[in-house]
């Protein structure tokens, strides 16, 4: 496990800060609500105010599939807001083992349209590699 500083939890989702200078989003294999994994998101902005981190990683492991509502409020209103409020600009998305969850995920980035860099990987300490870059 990469080192990190505690920085939000609840049961769908833990946030965290990496020395690196990403925040993390570990997701539980709990369902959320739309407006619960709105909510997890405004936290990870403020997250990212806080540290003054331009970079995400987002751990899926077995999270359930992200509804496709919450999809395009991702791609058409938060990211473009947390591009402007803080300069997202990288985002390292560690692959669910759901295949729904993670073609959601690649749906996410589909939609992106080039606001930011990201990729997806197998492991943290792949996506840890990459972000230090």
């Amino acid at each position: 496990m990469i080192p990190t500083v505690h920085y939000f939890s609840n049961v769908a989702a833990v946030i965290s800060y990496a020395p690196a200078g990403y925040v993390r989003l570990d997701w539980q294999p709990v369902p959320a609500s739309a407006s619960e994994l709105r909510s997890i998101y405004e936290h990870v902005l403020r997250a990212m105010q806080h540290h003054r981190s331009t970079a995400l990683m987002s751990v899926h492991n077995q999270r359930p599939p992200m509804p496709a509502d919450v999809q395009e409020w991702l791609t058409q209103t938060w990211i473009p807001r947390a591009v402007a409020e803080v300069g997202y600009g990288r985002c390292a998305i560690v692959e669910a083992t759901m295949p729904l969850s993670r073609l959601a995920a690649r749906a996410v980035g589909i939609g992106l349209k080039g606001q930011l860099s990201y990729e997806f990987f197998a492991t943290d300490t792949e996506a840890d590699s990459w972000l230090r870059k």
